[in-house]
């Protein structure tokens, strides 16, 4: 038995927030993944990066979601 009003509040409904921080070294660039020519590329979902190689804030991710794209140049 459940209380209507706890429902109707949210009860059972959560939220997690986690923030992440990272710096691109010298070699390194943090933009959108090229289309061609890309080797090593990490197992996971790179759909919702944007033109500046970062997730809009407020968007929705799961596990394997990529939420940084970084870029390292060919010599």
């Amino acid at each position: 038995m459940m209380n209507q009003s706890a429902i109707d509040r949210g009860f059972f409904r959560s939220v997690f927030f986690r923030c992440y921080n990272d710096k691109a070294s010298d070699k390194e660039k943090i933009r959108k993944l090229p289309t061609k020519n890309v080797t090593d590329l990490t197992t996971g979902k790179y759909d919702k990066l944007d033109h500046d190689g970062l997730i809009c804030p407020g968007t929705q991710v799961s596990g394997d979601d990529i939420i940084i794209g970084k870029v390292v140049e060919p010599q």
